[in-house]
């Protein structure tokens, strides 16, 4: 990383990361997309709250169409199933399968796995440093 931009050293290390994370993902036959969703609808599962295809819409960032379509390719892989609502027939909760349950337990495995990695490279000194200034910096990009 001689001679880089911050900027450019912060992109190497995100996309090492994500390259990392995608071979994990690719073991088990999923996009990061995918698992975020996966993960997502598992944490508001466990607070009790319903998720729709709209709230995963927001969370995602992603088109209607295309969360349409990557929910179809989950439940096509059993990793969700939907379910209509009582209330309103045109409303499908998501909910997660014994597949995709298994699935969301392996993301504390793989981020500790991950984790691990990061934390091995630095002192804990220095990963509280590093904690606290990325945390500045994302403070700083916020609109």
């Amino acid at each position: 990383m001689e001679n880089q931009r911050l900027f450019g050293a912060i992109c190497s290390v995100h996309r090492a990361l994500v390259r990392k994370n995608d071979l994990n993902l690719a073991a088990h036959g999923i996009s990061a997309v995918q698992f975020h969703t996966l993960v997502f609808v598992h944490i508001k599962s466990t607070r009790g709250e319903k998720v729709c295809q709209r709230d995963v819409e927001r969370e995602t960032g992603l088109r209607p169409s295309s969360v349409s379509s990557m929910l179809a390719n989950l439940e096509r892989s059993a990793f969700i199933e939907r379910v209509s609502s009582a209330d309103d027939a045109r409303t499908k909760y998501i909910t997660l399968t014994p597949l995709g349950l298994e699935i969301c337990k392996k993301n504390k495995e793989l981020m500790d796995k991950c984790d691990s990695q990061v934390c091995a490279a630095l002192t804990e000194e220095e990963q509280v440093t590093l904690k606290n200034l990325l945390a500045k910096v994302q403070n700083s990009l916020v609109d």
